[in-house]
């Protein structure tokens, strides 16, 4: 991955763009010496997800009742 340095590191001067591995991009990040990532570490797309066909949702149908009561009953 390729970064570009906010402060010096090692012999690397300010804007200079150095490649690093996760671990060290951690650390520098930590120590807010990186600028900005130049390179972005390329993820592999995720694979494609076959969805299942839509199938229709079978209709229940509901009677009318009353409903029951529950809990304290008002004066």
């Amino acid at each position: 991955m390729l970064i570009k340095l906010a402060s010096w590191y090692g012999d690397h001067k300010p804007g200079d763009e150095i490649d690093v591995d996760d671990v060290l991009l951690k650390a520098l990040c930590k120590d807010g010496r990186v600028a900005a990532v130049v390179e972005a570490p390329t993820e592999e797309p995720p694979a494609p997800q076959q969805e299942a066909p839509a199938q229709p949702v079978p209709v229940v149908e509901q009677t009318q009742e009353p409903a029951a009561e529950t809990g304290r009953k008002r004066r």
